[in-house]
């Protein structure tokens, strides 16, 4: 008791002397500074909790996930709302095919896009020429072959490759046709005149479509005969590659605007680049013209090959439909 009536005491005492000095350093013209810091020493202690309910709150950015910087790193270049292309881009793409025409990735990556999404009505159409394209089964994957890594039933064919892109570009607001007939069964020959027939209908009926999109599955075989199996590993899936096929006119069928065409794809094919890295083989340039003189930004595409499983093709599918709608927005 003693104890504490002394603590008390001395207190008092220092809170006198103090409050003495002060009116005579007020006196003598302290600077305010100094009155503060006094008047501050003297006031009672603030528990620790009122201090943390009165400090500022922090403005400092907090820290980024590894996601969300790798997702940073990889957003494409852009003016506004619009796409930028660079020279590398253009360097990291290697054009090879039977065509030998010369070209100028740099220059195709600048030209102006004479695609216009703003459209009342579907701006995608999907097709598939060689509709019973199928691949490599697996366990709970199996499906009735009508020859080999072909099959009728379109629920293991491209056709499937297909209705997953078209899903995935109208989850982004793409509005998309798919057309899931059939052009190559009971005859394979004649087939691409088969799907022109097709384009062509719906072309009419809606002028609104800027793209055709003809989605095959390629095929090549190994030394061993083995099929050959185009695959990468993106985001820990075994994903199947993408090829992108431009036709042009050197094989005597007019297509005057297949360097439109060819803009389109490079575009594709960098923002796939940036994005997903190993997903896209280089681009094939062909004699051929494929039908692609139907729209501007018309494309045949090879989703991985016979030696694929359909379960690699699907997971391609998801990301080709994320960067064409990122290509298509920024456009």
């Amino acid at each position: 008791m003693q104890s504490d009536k002394l603590r008390v005491r001395r207190r008092a005492a220092s809170m006198l002397t103090m409050a003495l000095a002060l009116r005579l350093m007020m006196a003598l013209g302290v600077e305010e500074w100094t009155t503060r810091t006094l008047e501050a020493w003297l006031a009672p202690p603030v528990p620790a909790v009122a201090m943390a309910a009165t400090a500022p709150e922090q403005t400092q950015e907090p820290e980024r996930t590894p996601e969300q910087q790798q997702e940073e790193s990889v957003l494409p270049p852009s003016e506004g709302d619009k796409l930028v292309f660079t020279e590398e881009d253009a360097a990291a793409i290697t054009i090879g095919g039977a065509c030998t025409y010369d070209v100028d990735p740099w220059e195709l990556l600048q030209r102006e896009s004479v695609l216009n999404f703003d459209q009342d009505g579907p701006t995608v159409l999907i097709v598939h020429t060689h509709t019973s394209e199928a691949y490599t089964m697996e366990a709970g994957w199996e499906y009735d072959e009508n020859e080999t890594a072909r099959t009728q039933d379109t629920e293991y064919s491209v056709v499937r490759v297909g209705r997953v892109l078209a899903e995935e570009l109208e989850a982004r607001g793409i509005s998309v046709l798919h057309d899931t007939s059939f052009n190559d069964y009971p005859s394979y020959n004649g087939a691409y005149n088969s799907t022109l027939k097709k384009i062509q209908q719906w072309v009419e009926e809606y002028p609104s479509i800027q793209m055709v999109i003809d989605i095959h599955r390629d095929a090549a075989a190994n030394e061993d005969g083995t099929p050959v199996h185009h695959a990468v590993t993106l985001d820990g899936r075994e994903t199947a590659q993408l090829m992108l096929v431009v036709g042009t006119d050197q094989g005597g069928l007019s297509h005057p605007g297949w360097r439109d065409n060819l803009s389109w794809a490079l575009k594709l094919q960098a923002v796939l680049n940036r994005q997903w890295p190993g997903l896209c083989r280089n681009l094939d340039l062909r004699t051929e013209r494929f039908n692609q003189h139907m729209t501007p930004g018309s494309l045949l595409i090879e989703v991985g090959s016979s030696g694929n499983t359909l379960k690699e093709a699907l997971a391609a599918a998801e990301l080709l439909a994320d960067g064409l709608a990122d290509l298509i927005e920024g456009t």
